[in-house]
């Protein structure tokens, strides 16, 4: 995968483009500020990052979105994403749009028919990453790791702070977690670990599993057999015991095809069905029993209420017929009708105004006589809905009684379906160990059928082991960084860097290069001054990108440098021939390093250094020393 062009696609509804050449050196020049560094950061987030690194600025506030046109063996693929607002550092929405031969869009139109992860998966996929799982050892608590795109990304970038650091040698790698994950993929993009890995470890797991059940079928048939006739004398006497075969039977245990003959009555033996209630009948008539046991509840209930309301009115009308009778002693009664001006007991006259006790009297008197006759009047009525109430009861009793009745029926109906079926259990255990050796000791078996599965089976789980063998692996291990140190060596004496006549080497265990002196070996961040550390990063990469490229493994065929001269370019104060010299040279290094690939690898190089020579001005793409940028001034000067 290489980047034919990319594309910046601003607020204002125009388009600036940056072409770059595939398999050759694409330098960019320019003064500070001019964007350089941004080419990177566009580059990385329109492969899947989850993190817009784009500094504010021009960039960022004139955008609004983002694109690759990337060139495949077989096909082109165009990726967009959106500028992130000013408050967010990322979004989810991209395009994508795949085809034989395709351009990049000319105005921004796009739609999102893309999230974050599935762009990962596609850049994926077309890479030719394929499945690929790396298991940490036993004891280490991190999870296993799948190798994909933003893993490869590690080999194809070198920011400006990251070229000339002593500390870190990978991209990002001074990131959490980011070491571990360079150290537990590296093997994979290398080619150590087999790429159909995964899928035959999942093979080795089936065919372990299936190489064990065929072995315990194997010995459980050569056990039945070696028991022999003995077997079948005590199969035989097991099921007289349980009554499938009658008691009184003779056997001759010298005649296999007797003992054949009587085992197969067994073998075939139908079990007798035990008839039992069904639950469903037996939940009816508990549910029914709580019914009823409700019911007279509450009957009993307006029973008591009725017995009460009863003792109540007897007392009223106890003390209503003593009030009755006394009042009668004095005539009261035949004097209902008194005029409210006469005295009621005297009848004499009133000459005031009529006394409201006299009224009161009279009301009470009324009162009382018509309680006394609503209480006899009702009484037949209470005692007749007594009565309903007692027959109601009576019932309900009746009906709980008979529920009972039939819920112990079928629970004693059950228990001898109990043991009808604990009789049919045992005969059907005998049956089944019966089954089993007739239909295991034959007179013609495949016993041999089923040793040379097993034989089978043993052979490929021989031949998987050996592809995934732990010390296999750190053999190829151990060739493939070889390779890589003897170009780094070669290349070392080639920039002159220091201790050049020494091999380089890539130590993985730590993450960095060494220096193997007779005296002892030095890590990068020893080696002294800023172009050692430039020329280590350099010679490290293309050692890495070559081997890639001649294992063919799927990692991105481009290198993004920033800035690979800062520390060699000259202040205003003091220019050094030598300076200029050792950028020349490294120049030429990576212009070397690029035609020996034969176009397989394409350079993008942004820096400061404008040098005269051909092959430079002959790469270089862009230049922005004055008053270009990446961003066109039309675009932000108006306002």
């Amino acid at each position: 995968m290489q980047i034919r062009e990319l594309v910046i696609y601003g607020k204002n509804g125009k388009v600036r483009r940056l072409p770059f050449n595939l398999g050759k050196v694409n330098i960019i020049t320019g003064k500070s500020a001019s964007g350089k560094s941004a080419v990177g950061a566009i580059i990385d987030y329109c492969l899947g990052g989850n993190s817009c690194n784009i500094a504010d600025g021009r960039v960022r506030d004139n955008a609004a979105w983002y694109g690759l046109l990337l060139q495949f063996k077989e096909d082109m693929m165009f990726v967009a994403r959106q500028n992130p607002p000013s408050t967010q550092q990322s979004t989810n929405v991209c395009y994508v749009e795949i085809g034989k031969s395709i351009e990049s869009h000319d105005v921004c139109d796009f739609f999102a028919n893309e999230n974050v992860t599935g762009l990962e998966e596609t850049l994926s996929r077309h890479l030719g990453i394929t499945e690929n799982l790396h298991t940490p050892p036993d004891g280490q608590s991190r999870q296993p790791l799948g190798a994909n795109i933003r893993h490869a990304l590690f080999y194809c970038f070198q920011k400006q702070d990251e070229i000339a650091s002593p500390n870190i040698l990978f991209h990002r790698q001074h990131e959490d977690f980011v070491t571990q994950s360079i150290k537990d993929t590296l093997p994979y993009f290398l080619g150590i670990v087999n790429d159909d890995s995964l899928a035959l470890e999942s093979e080795l797991t089936r065919l372990k599993r299936q190489l064990i059940i065929e072995k315990r079928r194997f010995e459980e048939s050569m056990m039945i057999r070696g028991g022999g006739m003995e077997r079948a004398v005590s199969l035989i006497a097991e099921s007289k015991q349980v009554g499938l075969i009658d008691p009184n039977r003779t056997v001759d245990y010298d005649d296999y095809d007797a003992v054949n003959d009587v085992l197969e009555t067994v073998k075939n033996w139908q079990p007798r069905v035990a008839q039992t209630a069904g639950m469903d009948r037996l939940t009816y008539l508990q549910t029914q029993l709580e019914k009823c046991e409700r019911e007279l509840d509450e009957i009993n209930i307006e029973i008591d209420n009725a017995r009460k309301y009863i003792g109540e009115t007897s007392e009223y009308t106890a003390a209503a017929t003593h009030q009755t009778m006394r009042l009668s002693s004095i005539g009261l009664f035949e004097k209902l009708d008194f005029n409210p001006n006469h005295c009621p007991l005297c009848s004499n006259d009133i000459d005031e105004q009529a006394l409201p006790t006299a009224n009161a009297i009279k009301t009470a008197i009324y009162d009382l006589n018509r309680g006394i006759e609503n209480i006899k009047r009702e009484k037949p009525k209470i005692r007749e809905y007594m009565d309903s109430l007692e027959k109601t009861r009576q019932k309900l009793r009746e009906t709980l009684q008979n529920t009972r009745i039939e819920i112990d029926g079928v629970y004693n109906q059950n228990e001898a379906a109990k043991q009808i079926r604990d009789l049919n259990v045992r005969r059907a255990h005998v049956s089944g160990r019966v089954s089993l050796w007739v239909d295991s000791v034959k007179p013609i078996d495949n016993t041999a059928g089923k040793a040379e599965t097993i034989g089978r089976l043993e052979a490929r789980i021989a031949e998987i082991e050996i592809q995934l063998n732990r010390e296999s692996l750190e053999e190829r291990k151990t060739s493939a960084f070889n390779r890589i140190s003897v170009n780094m060596s070669n290349w070392a004496k080639e920039l002159q860097l220091e201790h050049g006549d020494n091999p380089y080497r890539l130590d993985m265990n730590k993450a960095t290069v060494v220096v193997d002196k007779p005296e002892r070996p030095i890590p990068l961040k020893q080696l002294g001054s800023g172009s050692n550390w430039v020329g280590v990063h350099l010679i490290t990469y293309f050692s890495l990108q070559k081997y890639f490229v001649d294992a063919n493994r799927p990692v991105p065929r481009f290198l993004f440098i920033d800035q690979p001269s800062q520390v060699y370019f000259p202040s205003e104060r003091q220019e050094k021939r030598q300076d200029w010299d050792m950028i020349e040279n490294l120049y030429g290094f990576i212009f070397n390093r690029t035609k020996e690939l034969n176009n397989q690898l394409q350079l993008i190089v942004v820096d400061h250094a404008d040098l005269t020579n051909d092959q430079f001005r002959s790469a270089v793409i862009e230049d922005w020393l004055d008053d270009d940028n990446l961003i066109p001034k039309d675009w932000y000067m108006n306002e």
